[in-house]
């Protein structure tokens, strides 16, 4: 019986040890400020865009990654607020053509679902609930696809607009990027 036993707490230790392999821990930065923001933005779609923007603040210069990954978070909720204010001063242009207007309006939508979602996330990433931080900037990517499929399938489209539903999108992207990143 106490090699059974032995052989059972083996077993046990063995399976204990893969799980916990398994699972890295997320990794740890010696870097702070503009050198780690290179390196989180490593593999992001446009590199020097996101260390532009983690470094646009002036509390990047000595971020550990959390603070960057708060300061990703809240650059992209001041570009979806900022865009949704766009948005509405142009709702209340007078004589609109009506394609314009209707993706305006949907835009519009989209951009106070997104403000919301990725005042969310940082909640989220303050509490430490780096899964939810995924769900929410998801699903306020998902909000600026929706708007930039609105502006390229129809007739009204805004050139300002546009530039400004893509840069949203990069900001979102680099967030997520920086999230998984931070995700143990």
């Amino acid at each position: 019986m106490k090699m059974v036993g032995r052989i059972f707490l083996l077993f046990l230790s063995i399976v204990v040890t893969v799980v916990i392999a398994g699972k890295a821990p997320p990794p740890t930065f010696t870097e702070t400020g503009k050198a780690l923001a290179e390196k989180l933005c490593e593999k992001s779609e446009d590199k020097a865009f996101c260390v532009a923007s983690l470094t646009s603040r002036h509390e990047s210069e000595t971020a550990t990654a959390p603070k960057l990954g708060v300061i990703a978070l809240s650059v992209a909720s001041t570009n979806a607020s900022d865009t949704s204010f766009y948005i509405k001063s142009k709702l209340k242009q007078r004589n609109l053509e009506p394609a314009l207007e209707d993706t305006l309006d949907d835009c519009s939508k989209n951009y106070l679902d997104a403000v919301a979602q990725l005042d969310d996330s940082l909640a989220a990433l303050l509490a430490n609930a780096f899964i939810d931080v995924d769900i929410w900037l998801n699903t306020a990517i998902s909000d600026g696809e929706a708007c930039e499929d609105a502006l390229s399938e129809r007739a009204g489209n805004d050139a300002e607009l546009a530039r400004r539903n893509t840069n949203f999108l990069k900001l979102c992207k680099d967030a997520l990027l920086i999230n998984t990143i931070l995700t143990p």
